[in-house]
């Protein structure tokens, strides 16, 4: 059975930490306490959380709404290779009122192939008695060959009824110095053990068919859109801010 980083299906509620300078830069994620992992989760460079849609662009400054999606990118408890359409038994009612109910949530972004998002899955699992320490070192030393978005929501209804091309589709990451604009190459759903989507992971390539890097050493923000019923998520990141002890993460 495949371990679960972060466990337990309801939404999971973390307290608001004071903001205690860069943990990802000072110590070690073996070294990391609930506090420091609260502190990457909700107010590190890689999390932009408690996003409303309909246009709103920088987030709000609260504590994420819920996590228990997320697991190590690209790792063997990463569930995002475990795809689901769209549902007819899943919950959200007919399409009008899953889109209605997407306009009222409260949605997470997270850089999920960053090597600081990954050490803060794999030490919470640590922590949490799920997850041994040569597991997490395993989890996190694993490679991660593309950039990856995670969008997760208490609730995920329209995800669950539209499916992941749906989203493939409405998803770009925007490049503000070379005016690039980015499409994922796949979606794939993070989901339960009873089948409900829980997140939806945006991959994105690294590289150009000539093997040129698709975002530039030079990048200083680059915007993340997706469309969610009839409105647009929209957050950005910054990687010049998004550096741990071994440099630029993403």
């Amino acid at each position: 059975m495949r371990t679960k980083l972060l466990a337990g299906t309801a939404v999971l509620a973390i307290a608001t930490v004071a903001w205690a300078g860069d943990v990802w830069k000072t110590k070690p994620y073996t070294q990391w306490d609930q506090k420091d992992v609260a502190a990457v989760l909700q107010t590190s460079p890689w999390a932009k959380v408690n996003l409303p849609i309909s246009g709103a662009w920088h987030p709000v400054d609260s504590q994420p709404t819920d996590t228990s999606g997320l697991g190590v990118a690209g790792s063997a408890t990463d569930t995002s290779n475990r795809s689901a359409g769209a549902g007819t038994n899943q919950p959200g009612g007919t399409e009008k009122q899953a889109a209605a109910q997407a306009a009222t949530q409260m949605y997470n972004v997270f850089w999920y192939s960053s090597r600081t998002i990954r050490e803060a899955s794999a030490r919470r699992a640590v922590l949490a008695g799920t997850a041994t320490e040569d597991a997490a070192a395993k989890m996190v030393a694993q490679p991660v060959d593309s950039y990856q978005i995670l969008v997760n929501s208490p609730n995920m209804a329209i995800f669950q009824r539209r499916g992941e091309q749906a989203f493939k589709d409405t998803a770009f990451l925007q490049l503000h110095k070379t005016k690039q604009k980015l499409t994922p190459t796949k979606v794939e759903f993070t989901k339960k053990a009873d089948g409900t989507v829980t997140g939806a992971v945006f991959t994105f390539a690294k590289t150009t068919a000539d093997g040129q890097p698709t975002i530039s050493p030079d990048e200083k923000e680059i915007d993340f859109n997706v469309r969610i019923g009839d409105a647009w998520l929209k957050t950005y990141f910054s990687p010049k801010q998004m550096v741990d002890s071994q440099g630029e993460d993403l």
